[in-house]
C-alpha cells in the first residue's frame, strides 16, 4: 500500500508543476521592473536591472561637485558601489582606475559612490590608489537603496542612452569591464 500511496504523491505533484507551468504560459509572469522600478506606460521601465533605464540620481563628490546621473547621458558610464573597509573593493579600484585611464573622461565615465562613509576619509582612500575619477558620496545610503544593492562592490554598466547592460557582483575586472563597453 505503501508503493500506491507514494505514487499518487508524485503523480499529485507533477500535475501541480504541469497546471502551474500552463498557467504562466498562457497568463505570463509580472516583468520584474514593475516590482524593483518604475515602468511608465509606452517607455522604457526604470529599474536597477539589465534592459531597464538607470535610476536617476545626484550626489556630491569628494571635491563638493554635484553630479547628476541623467545629466550624463552621451557616453557610456561605470556605476560602481563600494566602501573603504571593504577588500574586494580595494582589488577592484585599480582596475576601474586602468580603464578609465586608458579610456579617458571622453569615451566612458566613471562614478564610484561610496556607501555611507565620510568625505575625508573617502578623498584620502581615493589618493592611496591613485583614483582620478569621481568619487561620489551617500552618506544616507539613498543611491544604494535606489539600486536595491545586494552587496559591495557592485558595477553597473550603463549606455549611452541611459540603459543598464551589464551588472556585475562583487569584484570585476578592467577586461571584463572592457567587454561589457
Amino acid at each position: 500500500m505503501g508503493g500506491w500511496r507514494r505514487s499518487g504523491l508524485i503523480l499529485g505533484a507533477a500535475l501541480c508543476w504541469s497546471a502551474a507551468l500552463l498557467i504562466g504560459a498562457v497568463v505570463g509572469l509580472p516583468e520584474r521592473a514593475a516590482f524593483t522600478g518604475v515602468v511608465i506606460p509606452g517607455e522604457r521601465p526604470i529599474a536597477p536591472e539589465i534592459g531597464a533605464v538607470a535610476p536617476p540620481f545626484s550626489g556630491l563628490t569628494v571635491a563638493g561637485e554635484r553630479l547628476d546621473l541623467w545629466a550624463l547621458h552621451g557616453k557610456p558610464i561605470i556605476l560602481n558601489f563600494w566602501a573603504t573597509w571593504c577588500e574586494p573593493c580595494a582589488l577592484e579600484m585599480p582596475e576601474l582606475q586602468a580603464l578609465y585611464a586608458e579610456r579617458g573622461a571622453e569615451q566612458v565615465r566613471v562614478l564610484a559612490v561610496n556607501l555611507g562613509e565620510g568625505a575625508a576619509q573617502v578623498q584620502a582612500w581615493g589618493q592611496h590608489f591613485g583614483l582620478t575619477f569621481d568619487l561620489l558620496l551617500d552618506p544616507t545610503q539613498q543611491v544604494a537603496a535606489l539600486y536595491h544593492l545586494r552587496g559591495q562592490p557592485s558595477t553597473y554598466v550603463i549606455s549611452a542612452e541611459g540603459v543598464i547592460t551589464h551588472i556585475f557582483y562583487g569584484p570585476t575586472t578592467a577586461a571584463a569591464l572592457r567587454g561589457a563597453l
